[in-house]
């Protein structure tokens, strides 16, 4: 079994090191090499792992194997004595963002008694897990307040290292059941944890803690963070899109919300007159069709096809046609696929849901309904026109 001494537990600021290959295991990636002392992080509690060089070659994944870490490589290096190169962008960002989540999650503890079930690390942002989905927006702001200014107040960040009975008598803020020796971050005076991450060496390397999004569901609070540069390059977004949107309105940025949210009234209430005029224009327009279709046997069927654009219209018309004396809607609407909508005056002889039903037996797709309204769709554009001709056949057998 390969044993792998950790640089990165007590220097998180370590970039390059020399080490010697003790194994090569093939793997379909490449090759697993291990090395008896690294300090390339492996993925492991919601920290992703670290990238980097080994001997010149990219590293690809790194893995906790217990004992030992793995180091993925595409090919074997060509010699036992190996320099490894950390991608320090990386390895910063992550420390960041791990560092501020334990300030982040002492703080949400310390202010409101909420506690952090999980902590994940992601691309874009990252994410802790309260035990409670009833966390206000004052609490929020005063844990993210907080954080913040434990960072202002540049707080050393210590590594220490306490047997798991003697850490299990201190004043953890989340208790370990990890057996051995056990690694603590300590951020002084306000959090101590059990954590095998990479950290800043003071809070004020961390930067700044922004909350970008909260999510409240099943007895949770799921909050997205970010930290650092990821702050920066958030709020740099941020004032660019507030900028644009000030520039669209021709108005200051503090007056972007207020047009908006006026703007925003104006569609509504612009939309509510829209469908009302389009529902008009469509009773009018079912009038005339109803009124000029040729009468079989005391029953007129309007029968048309409308474009894809006008799949409301078409709806609102097979309605105002059923609401005539012995009508009947046959109207198809183009699309990918296409629609259909079956009407008939109430209590008519037949079932609009039975020749929907035949219909798209015959030419594909699925739908339902009443015998006096039936909606489906599903099939083929090019087979519109045959479908409702097939469906007026139908009419024969109950007019």
């Amino acid at each position: 079994m390969v044993t792998t001494e950790r640089l990165y537990y007590t220097d998180g600021y370590l970039k390059e090191f020399d080490a010697r290959v003790v194994a090569v295991n093939p793997d379909e990636r490449g090759v697993r090499v291990y090395l008896d002392r690294t300090a390339f992080y492996p993925e492991s509690g919601g920290q992703p792992g670290d990238y980097g060089t080994l001997a010149g070659v990219p590293v690809i994944d790194v893995v906790d194997e217990g004992e030992g870490i793995a180091h993925l490589l595409k090919a074997t290096p060509t010699s036992r004595d190996v320099h490894g190169i950390i991608d320090w962008g990386r390895r910063f960002d992550h420390m960041q963002q791990h560092t501020g989540q334990h300030l982040l999650s002492a703080a949400f503890e310390k202010s409101g008694g909420y506690k952090t079930v999980s902590f994940h690390l992601g691309a874009e942002s990252s994410t802790i897990d309260l035990d409670s989905d009833r966390v206000g927006t004052k609490q929020i702001e005063s844990a993210e307040e907080l954080a913040n200014q434990i960072i202002y107040e540049n707080r050393l960040v210590g590594i220490s290292f306490r047997a798991s009975a003697e850490a299990s008598q201190l004043d953890l803020r989340k208790p370990t059941l990890r057996a051995g020796e056990i690694r603590l971050v300590e951020v002084q005076g306000f959090d101590l944890s059990a954590c095998g991450g990479t950290h800043v060496s003071q809070t004020g390397a961390v930067g700044m803690i922004r909350i970008r999004k909260v999510d409240r569901a099943k007895g949770l609070t799921r909050v997205a963070f970010v930290c650092g540069a990821r702050a920066l390059r958030k709020a740099r977004q941020d004032f660019a899109a507030l900028s644009e949107a000030a520039r669209l309105f021709s108005t200051g940025l503090e007056n972007v919300p207020e047009l908006i949210a006026k703007q925003a009234q104006e569609l509504r209430e612009a939309g509510r007159v829209r469908d009302k005029l389009t529902e008009d224009l469509a009773e009018l327009e079912a009038l005339h069709l109803w009124q000029t279709a040729p009468e079989r046997r005391g029953l007129r069927v309007v029968r048309r096809v409308f474009e894809a654009a006008e799949g409301k219209k078409a709806k609102v018309m097979a309605h105002a046609v059923a609401k005539q004396a012995s009508a009947i809607a046959l109207l198809g609407v183009k699309g990918a696929p296409a629609t259909l909508f079956f009407s008939q005056s109430p209590g008519g002889k037949a079932s609009m849901a039975d020749v929907l039903k035949q219909t798209t037996a015959k030419f594909g797709g699925k739908g339902g309904g009443t015998p006096d309204f039936a909606q489906g769709g599903g099939i083929s554009e090019d087979s519109l026109e045959d479908a409702l001709e097939f469906a007026e056949s139908l009419l024969e057998a109950v007019r």
